[in-house]
């Protein structure tokens, strides 16, 4: 018999219905009676059943694909259920092609689900946040503190960058998982890889995608909104303090994470701004179907009613390298001088200075050839068309 599995999720979206399994994974099924396969699994069909009531187009083993991402449990009878196995818990560890993923990033967001947000969702605490970021917006635009570019110790400087950075998009990220939990999904896995120039920390979100769309929405800009606050406290912290070295830091911390902003808002390259944009239209496969009208378009096979994708498509590549550009030269505006400081000095500073350059550089270059393949696979058609 085949059910819906007691801790799936799903979600009725206009490119078909979403399905979320117990292991975090995110399934889209485009097809015709999609919207009917609660109802078709009311009296626990078994497989081959339920794939003859969906019928046509069929994929064979769909139900079985759907068993084994834990969207669907297939009990040959209740009574069953009881002598299963245990199920096999995943590593707490394991390298995925997106970084070293870790499990239990659930726990430090319901604490502070609990603990912390109760203050942010008081009167108070919104005024004293509103406040907050408008002095960090005066700070910012009162201009850097009378302090050198770079302080007298680049390495404890480098050290500081780091450490204090590394912080603030745990942050970021932490707050994605709260917005999960907020809304009654369980963020399951966190990890470290590659992202936009730099190693990065990032959560898991696919099982945001079946939230209601303005829970959606909110839950891809809550990193963004605490890389405001943290921004703000960054500019004013750099006019407040009077050692040289925390001043260089802080503001160079501000400046930086300015641009990382506005670069997580472009509605481009899945990054939080495209997430939104895509929450907001209610296009779950948004970036794919962008790249496969994109190939149609330069195939000359392209139906009228998706020209829009197509120009979506050629913006967001067109804009990744422009603001991977803008990104570099911002960097090297900001850390220019400490990147040179460090190179000039003893083995362990110059050892500090490729630490802190080295993911930066294979980043972009990673990023830059990673859109340049996308470029070049888009002008190459499938064969699938605009994804229908």
């Amino acid at each position: 018999m085949v059910r819906l599995d007691p801790q799936a999720q799903w979600r009725l979206s206009k490119r078909g219905l979403l399905l979320a399994g117990r292991h975090g994974d995110v399934v889209l099924l485009e097809h015709p009676r999609a919207a009917r396969l609660p109802a078709l699994l009311s009296d626990d069909p078994d497989p081959a059943e339920l794939e003859r009531r969906l019928g046509p187009p069929g994929q064979a083993g769909l139900v079985e694909e759907l068993i084994a991402q834990g969207v669907f449990t297939d009990v040959v009878c209740p009574d069953d259920v009881a002598g299963q196995a245990p199920a096999v818990k995943p590593p707490r560890c394991r390298l995925t092609r997106s970084g070293l993923m870790i499990s239990g990033v659930e726990h430090p967001a319901r604490w502070i689900e609990t603990h912390v947000m109760p203050f942010f969702a008081h009167p108070a605490g919104r005024l004293l946040t509103l406040i907050l970021v408008a002095a960090g917006g005066v700070a910012l635009l009162y201009g850097r503190p009378d302090v050198p570019t770079v302080s007298s110790t680049p390495a404890l400087e480098v050290v500081l960058m780091v450490v204090i950075g590394t912080a603030a998009t745990a942050l970021h990220e932490l707050a994605h998982a709260v917005a999960m939990v907020h809304y009654g999904r369980t963020p399951r896995l966190a990890g470290f890889g590659f992202y936009w120039g730099a190693v990065s920390f990032f959560v898991d979100s696919t099982p945001a995608l079946t939230l209601p769309r303005r829970a959606r929405v909110i839950q891809a800009l809550a990193g963004l909104a605490v890389d405001v606050v943290t921004t703000a406290g960054f500019a004013i912290a750099a006019h407040l303090v009077s050692d040289t070295l925390w001043a260089i830091v802080f503001w160079r911390l501000a400046v930086l994470a300015c641009v990382d902003i506005l670069i997580n808002l472009a509605p481009v390259l899945q990054v939080d701004g495209h997430w939104a944009l895509a929450d907001w239209l209610d296009e779950p496969d948004l970036a794919l179907r962008a790249r496969r009208a994109l190939g149609a378009a330069l195939g000359g096979s392209l139906p009228r009613r998706h020209r829009w994708l197509a120009c979506y498509g050629a913006f967001s590549l067109l804009a990744g390298i422009g603001l991977l550009a803008a990104m570099s030269l911002v960097f090297w505006a900001s850390a220019g001088d400490l990147v040179v400081s460090l190179f000039a000095g003893n083995p362990a500073e110059i050892a500090l200075g490729a630490y802190y350059v080295a993911p930066i550089v294979l980043g972009v270059v990673f990023s830059g050839i990673g859109l340049l393949v996308e470029i070049m696979r888009v002008g190459q058609p499938d064969g699938r068309g605009a994804a229908a």
